[in-house]
């Protein structure tokens, strides 16, 4: 079940892990039944270039979440993560597991206690709630993903990497930023359907991927949930 390709492809993984070109490789289709799930990008998605725009735009939207849902709000930055945190409404905020105020263990123990007793529950995670966690069924039934998750190549091998993609005339943004994004999109995704039975919403505050050229790379590149696509 990991997710090893990139837009649909193997050749990032190639790459990263030096493999050769005589390997060959099969992606196998899941069990599940994706059209359980609607990804949505909504009218109230920004792009988050306008950061205080981006900031009004995700407290508005988690406000209106409803008040016995079980959700898991992705951010990429804790500055953002404080901002929407401290912005919320007092009853909203109070349904609110923030990543930044508790450990992991603790929060999500948290989170299946509210929902045990039918009460709302919203997790705010960082990077580390966007794989690896496992909350099927009720506990989790909404994901809002709020940015892109773009990573800047400024390690020691990804800077060499994208200096070599760009002295040989190509794109190190979308020969490497775009598939990794790809890679952690789907992970992140990939938090609201652990079974066969699960069902829900993902929703995606980031309106780069309906306004940008590499967007539809990235949406096709997503299990085929239904789509709801406000233009």
């Amino acid at each position: 079940s990991a997710t090893l390709t990139a837009l649909g492809r193997f050749e990032r993984l190639q790459e990263r892990a030096g493999l050769a070109n005589r390997y060959r490789y099969q992606a196998l289709p899941s069990p599940f039944d994706y059209a359980n799930a609607v990804l949505r990008v909504p009218k109230e998605a920004t792009d988050p270039s306008d950061r205080e725009a981006h900031e009004r735009a995700i407290v508005s939207f988690v406000s209106q979440l409803a008040d016995k849902e079980a959700a898991l709000v992705l951010f990429s930055s804790r500055a953002q993560l404080r901002a929407v945190d401290k912005a919320l409404p007092a009853s909203v905020k109070a349904r609110v597991l923030a990543q930044d105020a508790l450990p992991k263990r603790e929060l999500i123990e948290r989170h299946r206690a509210a929902v045990d007793k039918g009460d709302g529950s919203i997790i705010f995670g960082l990077a580390s709630f966007a794989e690896g966690i496992d909350l099927p069924g009720d506990y989790l039934t909404h994901v809002v993903i709020t940015r892109l998750p773009f990573a800047v190549p400024d390690d020691p091998v990804g800077a060499t990497l994208a200096e070599w993609i760009e002295s040989q005339g190509g794109n190190a943004f979308m020969r490497i930023s775009v598939p990794d994004a790809s890679i952690k999109l789907v992970q992140a995704c990939g938090r609201l359907i652990r079974k066969e039975s699960d069902r829900g919403t993902i929703t995606l505050l980031d309106k780069r991927v309906i306004t940008r050229r590499y967007g539809q790379a990235l949406l096709d590149a997503l299990p085929p949930f239904r789509r709801e696509i406000v233009q």
